[in-house]
């Protein structure tokens, strides 16, 4: 009985500590107490090697290069001068560029304006090489005339080369390079002209005349290298936006 009795009361208090211990307030910690643990190293020091002017950082989107358009070919317009007959050197002349590849078309001063009709339809149906007028006497002057007409409709002339115009001339703005081969008239540059001008003066050479200035060698010779020179070149909108 007194067993009994005992274990009754020790349940009892065991009861009683343990709602005690339940009624205790918490240890509630401020939040100016909380810290946290140091980091294991800087950023500073972790990335110590790195360089910044060495990094190289992928451009955004797609780096693609254009691909490069490739240059029509040029094509050359020769004339001659007074009834077909005292500028055959055009002929001659329109051979040799034929050989290296190079359109050439020979055709008498009066069909000026037949070319030009011609260069404009081509130029705006997308043919956009490098054109070349080269004359002799009144072929010559032909070329000016039709480097003008053409800068009208804002088509450039790469290259102009006149063998002993009949008169002075203004080269227009259109017009990348300009070359005289002259015994009497020297021409000059338009306003607005902005390429290359050479007047070759040729009055004292006597083995040359208004007839046979085109037939030269040493000048034929000179004018296929600078039609091949210009028949490569990258044909700009204008000669005059260069």
């Amino acid at each position: 009985m007194l067993r009994l009795l005992t274990c009754i009361v020790a349940a009892a208090l065991s009861i009683v500590a343990g709602a005690a211990a339940s009624a205790a307030p918490l240890d509630i910690l401020h939040s100016d107490s909380i810290q946290s643990p140091p980091p294991s190293s800087p950023p500073a020091a972790r990335y110590a090697q790195y360089d910044a002017r060495k990094a190289v950082f992928p451009p955004p989107g797609r780096n693609v290069q254009p691909r490069p358009v490739p240059l029509a070919p040029a094509r050359v317009y020769l004339l001659r001068g007074f009834m077909n007959i005292f500028s055959l050197g055009m002929d001659d002349l329109a051979a040799r560029i034929q050989a290296d590849g190079i359109a050439a078309t020979v055709t008498n001063h009066a069909d000026a304006d037949m070319l030009v009709n011609e260069i404009v339809t081509r130029y705006q149906a997308g043919d956009h090489g490098p054109i070349i007028l080269i004359g002799h006497s009144l072929g010559a002057d032909a070329v000016i005339a039709m480097a003008q007409a053409l800068d009208r409709y804002d088509i450039p002339v790469a290259l102009a080369i006149l063998f002993d115009g009949t008169s002075p001339h203004q080269v227009p703005g259109n017009v990348t390079t300009a070359i005289n081969f002259t015994q009497r008239f020297d021409i000059g540059p338009a306003p607005d002209f902005r390429g290359s001008l050479s007047n070759v003066d040729l009055s004292a050479d006597e083995g040359i005349d208004h007839f046979t200035i085109d037939k030269s060698p040493a000048l034929q010779a000179n004018a296929l290298n600078n039609v091949l020179r210009a028949a490569t070149a990258t044909p700009a909108a204008s000669a005059r936006r260069q």
